[in-house]
């Protein structure tokens, strides 16, 4: 995750100081970003099939689960 934070940064930056190949490095820096997004999803586990808050498991109330 942190290379692809510090590839997204570079990007960027490349972007801001050339000003060139814009079309390109954009599609580079959606690609990054998007991949980034992905793992923090997974990691966070609100992806399908990943164990996090929003599983249908639920932990089990003493007095309120029958």
């Amino acid at each position: 995750m942190l290379v692809l934070l510090i590839a997204l940064l570079a990007v960027v930056v490349v972007m801001i100081v050339l000003r060139r190949w814009t079309g390109r490095l954009a599609s580079l820096a959606t690609l990054l970003a998007g991949a980034i997004a992905v793992l923090w999803l997974a990691e966070v586990g609100l992806l399908p099939g990943t164990q996090g808050p929003l599983t249908a498991q639920r932990p089990l109330v003493p007095g309120l689960d029958r």
